[in-house]
């Protein structure tokens, strides 16, 4: 994760209260999100945010991550393999 980090943020829960600080967290835009719009035919392209499944207990599915000022509020699991965890992330 050190090398791959995109920058320290927080992870926080739905009700804005810190769960935890200066977390080692990926970035990843443009993300294919395997959901295809109706009316263009065009795969939809989502952001995600990667952690440590360990570091974000208490796990809180609808909470946000702090990363460089902007907020990214969890939409969903994109992937989970039991020691890193991924979310869809909307701004």
């Amino acid at each position: 994760m050190a090398s791959l980090n995109d920058g320290q943020g927080d992870y926080l829960s739905a009700a804005g209260t810190v769960l935890a600080a200066g977390l080692e967290l990926i970035l990843d835009r443009d993300v294919e999100r395997f959901a295809i719009d109706s009316v263009s035919g065009a795969m939809e392209r989502a952001a995600t945010i990667t952690a440590r499944k360990a570091l974000l207990q208490p796990l809180d599915r609808r909470g946000a991550f702090l990363l460089d000022g902007q907020l990214w509020h969890i939409d969903a699991i994109a992937s989970d393999d039991g020691h890193l965890i991924s979310f869809f992330v909307v701004p």
